[in-house]
């Protein structure tokens, strides 16, 4: 799906599957990042916490958060891998394609509903 650290192929270059359906399509996967960060962030200070014995301090919060950044750029991925199998779970055919979609699908040549896998 990615060919960079975030940089995203569009389409597949294997199946030539659209990734980005339509405008503001990975807004939902800002929802997914935001558990993601959530979950990982909370272990991060209890393990903070647990090491330093001190469960409210500035100090912990700052290393928790020099631990978690270093993880934005892999939670920003595997959020948008979540979007995208949780959206085509639950449509995998082309049959809700916006126009966004449908136009980019006739601009390479395809029909919706075709080569989803």
């Amino acid at each position: 799906m990615f060919r960079g650290v975030i940089t995203m192929n569009d389409p597949c270059p294997v199946c030539g599957l659209l990734f980005q359906r339509e405008e503001g399509y990975f807004l939902g996967a800002m929802y997914v990042s935001y558990f993601l960060s959530s979950g990982i962030y909370l272990i991060m200070h209890a393990v903070w916490s647990v090491l330093r014995d001190d469960w409210f301090s500035y100090g912990t919060m700052l290393r928790a958060t020099g631990t978690f950044l270093p993880l934005v750029p892999m939670i920003f991925r595997y959020s948008r891998v979540v979007w995208i199998y949780l959206d085509r779970s639950i449509c995998p055919t082309g049959l809700s394609a916006g126009p966004y979609e449908k136009m980019r699908l006739d601009q390479m040549g395809q029909p919706p509903g075709e080569r989803r896998s």
